[in-house]
């Protein structure tokens, strides 16, 4: 790639930053009344100013991924909500299992009619609690989705999935660790995320938050489709405290030389389940 390339490529690249971090303090600075409607006007306003690079290959990689994380939590279920589901594909693939599968975003992915599974339905996001009964949910996922709410709507959005999951259900949330971030586009422009991420979490901020919105039991997940263990998620919480500690030059210098074992680095998503009751024995 020639220099002019990669000048323009830099040029795209802040032109993308500034935009997000544009949209981001619009959301930031809005009300909670406001920002009911204003995710969705956000988002729809971002994907017209910034050409968004389609990688088939690396969203295949990723539905493969999140069928692994969710098998050992759907095995014997019957229901499944996905938030923050974007092109829909992981909850298209797994409605050719399941009863039933409830798709949510705050962007219509524009589907064709009639090319779904009977059993499957997209739900605008202003609508989960008028579409999505009430503790009809057997199995909750959402990958990267919590770090786009305003932090201040984090602990009503968990407490909603609690309130829609079975007695017996769980929430699984995959979000990058803030320890390893920021991972929007301000990273190379900034210390700390200023974009539509607009917070960043580590394994301890949202385990709190799940125990908090009333979760009888929260385990973190080693790697796609393992059980969760019990006791793992303290010593994941200690070791964050020590590099959250660290000037953020010194914390990246020291996390850049951890050896990537496929598919992430240690600790840098993070995986939890979150179960409405306390276990007795492994998932079903």
């Amino acid at each position: 790639m020639g220099g002019a390339d990669r000048d323009a490529d830099g040029e795209g690249l802040r032109r993308h930053f500034e935009i997000e971090r544009e949209l981001a303090n619009r959301l930031r600075v809005a009300s909670k009344e406001e920002r009911r409607t204003l995710y969705t006007e956000i988002y729809k306003e971002l994907f017209r100013r910034v050409e968004m690079p389609a990688d088939s290959e690396a969203q295949r990689a990723q539905v493969g991924l999140l069928l692994e994380l969710v098998a050992p939590f759907v095995e014997g279920r019957r229901t499944f909500l996905e938030i923050g589901a974007g092109r829909c594909d992981l909850s298209l693939a797994l409605a050719q299992r399941l009863d039933r599968v409830w798709a949510v975003d705050a962007v219509d992915p524009g589907l064709p009619s009639g090319s779904t599974p009977p059993g499957f339905s997209f739900v605008a996001a202003r609508d989960v609690l008028a579409l999505v009964p009430k503790g009809g949910v057997d199995v909750a996922l959402s990958c990267h989705f919590v770090e786009h709410l305003h932090p201040d709507d984090l602990a009503d959005h968990l407490v909603e999935v609690f309130d829609l999951l079975a007695e017996d259900g769980v929430y699984l949330v995959v979000t990058p660790n803030r320890i390893y971030g920021p991972h929007d586009i301000s990273r190379g422009f900034s210390d700390r995320a200023v974009g539509l991420h607009l917070r960043e979490y580590t394994h301890a901020d949202l385990a709190d938050g799940l125990r908090r919105a009333g979760f009888g039991e929260v385990r973190a997940i080693r790697r796609p489709g393992q059980p969760p263990r019990a006791g793992r998620l303290g010593a994941i919480g200690a070791v964050e405290r020590v590099l959250d500690a660290l000037p953020a030059r010194w914390r990246r210098a020291l996390l850049s030389g951890v050896s990537r074992q496929a598919p992430f680095r240690p600790l840098e998503q993070v995986k939890l389940v979150g179960f409405k009751a306390r276990r007795r024995g492994g998932p079903r």
